[in-house]
């Protein structure tokens, strides 16, 4: 079985200081995924899962909720099933739609449920805050009493092991993050979302999927992408597949001993036409300092620029000690 899997497509998030800014990112969103959707009908494959965090607010406007869901009805009438579930940002719940009844290859879960497709199951569920350890106590028990079949997960959880930002903080031994060395070998796969970093954990048993765009500047240095997944009796093979996503730059400028931040800015002047993010660092900005940067960097004319911190009792340290490396989808 060919699957394509992705996750934290956050349809509706908006990054800009103007509508038009706004709206060009709500766009981008869209885009992205269409073209993701393409290539999951050139690849001919079986199967399209979300792992949740569809929208980027638990109550999406109607017309996002209604883009969103031609976009996945297309795919289904080109007889491409689909699973999603729901993340964190969507609150554990999808938007109430009809989609579940009008194509029966759509399948929006909003509980704990087995889709049987050939001989796969899809175990998945929604994003569960409090003990999510129970939920593996459940999937053991069903994996275990077919032990002919073979499983695969899909989830939005923390996984031990996860890392995030570019300080590569790793998520392990917290009442939150799930080890899966207990479940059964015919769990063959798990697929999550939650973290925005594509990555395999716990010997290549679960996997990331990142998500398709940057909702953060912490996110500067990560490919994006979505996974390809060749499932077969006695074969798996996931494969990570780039994309090309919109530019992005952190400027980080050292204040430690500057006293006129003007003449620094003038030193590394933005470009209007990048998303990117002026971040001040070694001693606290003053109240007349943040009130300049938002004089200086008016949002008609830097719709794409900010700055950080915006309190000035905010101390940043420096996001990169070293020269800046990309990420690479790496296998642990």
């Amino acid at each position: 079985m060919k699957i394509l899997a992705t996750a934290d497509s956050h349809f509706g998030y908006e990054f800009g200081r103007t509508s038009q800014a706004k709206n060009q990112s709500i766009q981008k969103m869209f885009d992205v995924y269409q073209e993701v959707m393409k290539q999951a009908k050139s690849e001919r494959v079986d199967l399209v899962l979300h792992g949740g965090d569809m929208f980027n607010r638990s109550q999406p406007k109607e017309k996002i909720i209604s883009e969103a869901y031609n976009i996945i009805r297309n795919l289904a009438e080109d007889g491409i099933p689909f699973i999603g579930i729901p993340g964190n940002h969507d609150r554990s719940k999808l938007p109430e739609s009809l989609l579940n009844f009008i194509s029966k290859d759509i399948y929006l879960l909003s509980k704990f449920s087995a889709i049987e497709i050939e001989d796969l199951v899809i175990l998945g569920f929604p994003f569960i805050g409090k003990d999510p350890r129970v939920i593996l106590s459940k999937t053991y028990n069903l994996a275990k009493s077919s032990p002919q079949k073979s499983f695969l997960i899909l989830c939005h959880q923390l996984f031990d092991g996860a890392m995030f930002g570019p300080h590569q903080h790793v998520f392990k031994n917290k009442s939150d993050t799930l080890v899966t060395t207990d479940l059964p070998e015919n769990v063959r796969l798990i697929l999550s979302g939650h973290i925005h970093r594509a990555q395999s954990l716990q010997n290549r048993r679960v996997f990331y999927t990142g998500s398709l765009e940057r909702t953060s500047f912490m996110e500067i240095v990560e490919p994006k992408g979505y996974l390809l997944i060749n499932l077969e009796d006695d074969y798996l093979d996931v494969k990570f597949q780039k994309i090309e996503t919109s530019p992005m730059e952190v400027k980080e400028l050292d204040i430690t001993n500057v006293n006129q931040i003007s003449k620094l800015i003038e030193q590394h002047y933005p470009d209007n036409s990048i998303r990117t993010q002026l971040r001040f660092f070694g001693r606290k900005l003053t109240e007349d300092e943040i009130k300049f940067l938002w004089s200086y960097l008016p949002a008609k004319e830097f719709p794409l620029i900010s700055f950080s911190p915006k309190k000035p009792s905010h101390i940043l340290r420096k996001l990169y000690n070293n020269k800046k490396k990309n990420f690479q989808f790496e296998a642990s």
